[in-house]
């Protein structure tokens, strides 16, 4: 049966990288490839989406504007926000109300899989949305003032990834009508009482956020290649 479904994916890469030193995360290369390079092009060789957009700031948008023509000059480079929700907003906006299911991912998560977008487009079918996640395994403690509250039930709580999937024309009007903070597009379908499934993420899908992740990535590559 042939999916009449329009598909866009949007990669986010305008992060100011506070955590990350002078260095731009997204432009760090490992084996000669942008980490933004690396996380966009599963998403284009997996012929899945009918439009890729990449979410850039002022700063590295010439550079990632050049690194995608390297790849395609059908990837769309557009400048985004201050916040990640102002980032995703202007990328649907730029793209309007055309498209029936959308993947957000964090350009900082190179090693994402195409079996997870694969699974998260399926997971479409019968849900709002579809966010990868894996339960967590240490114990987890509410401090304050560096004194332990209480411990807090592990059993139920899950660490959360991208890319997250949408029904599109939801999350489309869910942001025209939303303007508080959220911390992932997720949190602003369960705000309007969306389903969100969570589906089983991957170890190696990791984000690069701090210089001492380097190492942990380049290991990654390393397994993934098979160097």
């Amino acid at each position: 049966m042939i999916d009449s479904n329009k598909k866009v994916a949007i990669i986010l890469a305008a992060g100011k990288s506070v955590r990350f030193g002078d260095i731009d995360k997204m432009l760090y290369q490992i084996d000669s490839q942008a980490v933004v390079t690396m996380s966009v092009r599963t998403f284009f060789e997996s012929n899945l989406f009918d439009q890729i957009v990449v979410v850039a700031n002022e700063s590295n948008f010439n550079k990632i504007l050049q690194l995608m023509i390297n790849i395609s000059k059908e990837i769309a480079v557009i400048r985004g926000g201050d916040r990640r929700q102002d980032s995703v907003k202007s990328a649907l906006n730029f793209l309007g109300e055309t498209y029936d299911h959308l993947a957000i991912h964090d350009g900082a998560r190179p090693f994402v899989s195409e079996l997870m977008i694969h699974k998260g487009l399926e997971l479409l079918k019968d849900f709002d949305c579809a966010i990868p996640g894996y339960p967590i395994t240490d114990t987890i403690k509410l401090v304050e003032d560096e004194i332990v509250i209480k411990n807090i039930d592990r059993q139920k709580l899950f660490l959360v990834q991208t890319p997250q999937f949408f029904l599109y024309k939801k999350l489309f009007l869910a942001y025209q009508n939303f303007e508080n903070e959220v911390t992932d597009d997720a949190s602003l379908f369960e705000y309007f009482g969306y389903t969100v499934t969570v589906f089983q993420g991957e170890k190696m899908n990791w984000k690069l956020t701090n210089e001492s992740d380097l190492r942990i990535f380049e290991k990654f590559y390393d397994m993934k290649f098979e160097k």
